[in-house]
């Protein structure tokens, strides 16, 4: 039997996936971060070891007939070099391709003539393909300087007017919910935490999850910073909607997935510009299509 590997590698967490020759999916393995600008290189291998590893140990595979890794880190196809300082030693294959995490995205939208795949997870960035076959992208600057509507950036401002409130004494439901989920009783000692070198992007990251969860239930202020991230994020995917004449836009990522608000102010601002481009979630999960794109190698 043939084995076939596809990976989603974001910024939080990477999922692996194993189909046979058939397409039939024969086990999914979940790991940390492969993204090298985030954990560096050593860290990405063992990552991406530890979840072949595993992976190998279940199926009792020794090698791979084809591996396609989409990476978080990347913006477009690595090239050899990068492919080997990633994968040599560590994927059992003389067969592997890796792109950009939101290519592997793209490529599962399948039943679009232009079709655009906008993620906002850890990061954020999109991706579109016009009726030539060409590619755009836009967003993927990274958590220093780009990244909106991710839920590190939504973390981030969420925390940011955090530091304004506790400097005017209000006691905000924000800034309580902070406390509580930093593990802190004065909000001040927060500053040991986003400070320490062992605190990594995605630890600042899930606090998102809790800003949308307060937006839900009503608190103005994390309903605020939820729009104002996700129209930001917009614009970023309708300057490629209208470059590339998308006719669909499917939604990846965690922040789209589990919050509601986000969604809603995302999409209802790419329908006031782009009326004619039918926006969705995705419906096949990236490993898969990562999966899918191994057995075209």
């Amino acid at each position: 039997m043939k084995y076939y590997l596809g990976i989603d590698g974001g910024g939080t967490k990477t999922v692996a996936a194993v189909s046979d020759e058939k397409g039939n999916i024969l086990t999914k393995k979940t790991g940390k971060s492969i993204n090298f600008y985030s954990v560096g290189m050593n860290n990405a291998r063992k990552h991406l070891s530890d979840v072949i590893a595993e992976i190998c140990n279940e199926l009792g595979v020794s090698e791979f007939s084809g591996v396609f890794i989409g990476c978080s880190a990347l913006d477009d196809k690595a090239d050899d070099t990068l492919v080997n300082e990633l994968c040599s030693g560590v994927v059992p294959s003389d067969s592997i391709v890796m792109h950009s995490d939101v290519y592997i995205a793209l490529k599962s939208v399948s039943d679009a003539k232009c079709p655009c795949a906008a993620i906002c997870g850890t990061g954020s960035m999109a991706i579109a393909e016009d009726s030539d076959s060409v590619s755009y992208v836009t967003g993927g600057w990274g958590h220093i300087i780009g990244d909106e509507g991710s839920a590190y950036s939504i973390a981030l401002n969420a925390l940011k007017l955090c530091c304004r409130n506790r400097d005017a004494e209000n006691k905000t439901a924000l800034v309580e919910c902070a406390c509580k989920h930093f593990g802190v009783a004065d909000f001040r000692q927060i500053i040991d935490i986003i400070y320490s070198p062992d605190t990594t992007k995605d630890v600042i990251a899930l606090f998102a999850e809790k800003v949308g969860i307060l937006a839900n239930d009503g608190d103005s202020d994390s309903a605020d910073i939820i729009r104002t991230e996700a129209e930001l994020f917009a614009d970023t995917v309708i300057t490629l909607v209208n470059k590339a004449d998308c006719d669909v836009v499917c939604l990846f990522g965690s922040v789209f997935k589990h919050n509601e608000l986000f969604t809603a102010a995302f999409s209802e601002k790419v329908k006031k510009y782009c009326s004619k481009t039918h926006i969705r979630m995705s419906e096949i999960p990236a490993e898969e299509s990562a999966v899918k794109l191994a057995r075209e190698l």
